[in-house]
């Protein structure tokens, strides 16, 4: 339990300085909003495409392995738009809750947790999957976001505009630019890959510090207390990694040490993506921040739960 905690307190610590920040007044009302455009506009954009165009795609060995992170993912984002559709929102603000209930933190928690946990051949996973579940949840999001956004149209006229929408998003270009350059073979030039590369790694803290600027305008104890919070920190946290292990385990009948790795993806608290496409289209960020706050707070039990359940510890071999 200790060593996830590690492993886990960075990301209280980046967000206590996006509070701290606001709470004296070193950054004001506006921070956490441009703060926001700037992950989703040139920080996240740069991720995705340095991810996409460099990951060797050819690696994907265990498709088996991508089909159960993606269907436990994808389960559980219906499952948050059952949760949105009981808070009485629209097709808009479901899609965020979707969002919170399946968008894992891969990048924080689950790279140096997953390397402690099977070693450092364990990261290509990590990154097929996360990369994989994040475009397919993103671009899910922003589809039904959009077509929120334009209901009451004509069909036709409501998928141009929501075509129009999707392709000038950059949540989903870039990726898709990033698959383009990979598929045309060409390594990425030494500036361009140190420029993709510095400025998305910007993206994850920035999020990071957004969310503790977002917090501080609000009580905390509001957030741990709502009820809808609790709600889709349970999906996360306790539905998703068994989900996936029904997939993996039943359905699939994958070699344990896979399913094992995909079954401890999915139980990472909720990463920042959701609140990332919340400011991105100005939806309500509050029942957002707070469900990434507890979930990122109670997986330190929860993760250690599922380790001890599938019998996994440090330094366990990864195939």
């Amino acid at each position: 339990m200790l060593s996830t905690a590690i492993i886990i307190l960075p990301v209280f610590l980046i967000v206590l300085a996006g509070y701290a920040g606001r709470k004296a007044g070193l950054l004001g009302e506006a921070a956490s909003r441009e703060l926001n455009r700037f992950v989703v506009w040139l920080a996240l954009p740069c991720l995705l495409f340095d991810v996409v165009a460099t990951t060797d795609w050819r690696e994907v060995r265990h498709p088996g392995f991508v089909a159960a992170s993606l269907g436990g993912s994808l389960a559980v984002f219906a499952c948050g738009l059952l949760v949105g559709k009981a808070r009485g929102l629209n097709l808009a603000d479901m899609s965020v809750d979707g969002l919170n209930a399946s968008y894992s933190n891969s990048a924080y928690i689950g790279l140096p947790l997953m390397v402690l946990l099977f070693g450092p051949q364990s990261s290509p996973f990590v990154v097929i999957t996360a990369t994989l579940t994040l475009i397919s949840l993103f671009a899910m999001a922003v589809v039904l976001i959009e077509l929120a956004q334009h209901s009451g149209q004509k069909g036709h006229v409501v998928a141009a505009k929501v075509g129009k929408s999707v392709l000038r998003n950059p949540i989903v270009m870039s990726p898709l630019a990033g698959l383009a350059w990979w598929l045309t073979g060409i390594p990425l030039p030494q500036p361009v890959d140190t420029f993709v590369s510095l400025l998305g790694g910007a993206a994850s803290p920035a999020a990071l510090v957004a969310i503790g600027l977002f917090l501080a305008a609000r009580p905390l104890n509001e957030a741990a207390a709502n009820p809808f919070v609790l709600m889709l920190t349970f999906v996360k946290l306790a539905l998703h990694p068994a989900l996936t292990a029904l997939i993996a385990f039943y359905l699939l009948d994958l070699p344990r040490e896979i399913a094992v790795m995909a079954i401890v993806i999915a139980a990472l608290p909720t990463g920042t993506g959701p609140f990332m496409v919340a400011e991105f289209y100005a939806r309500d960020g509050k029942v957002t921040s707070g469900t990434i706050l507890l979930s990122t707070s109670l997986s330190v039990l929860t993760i250690t739960a599922v380790l001890a359940l599938l019998g996994q510890g440090p330094g366990y071999a990864a195939p």
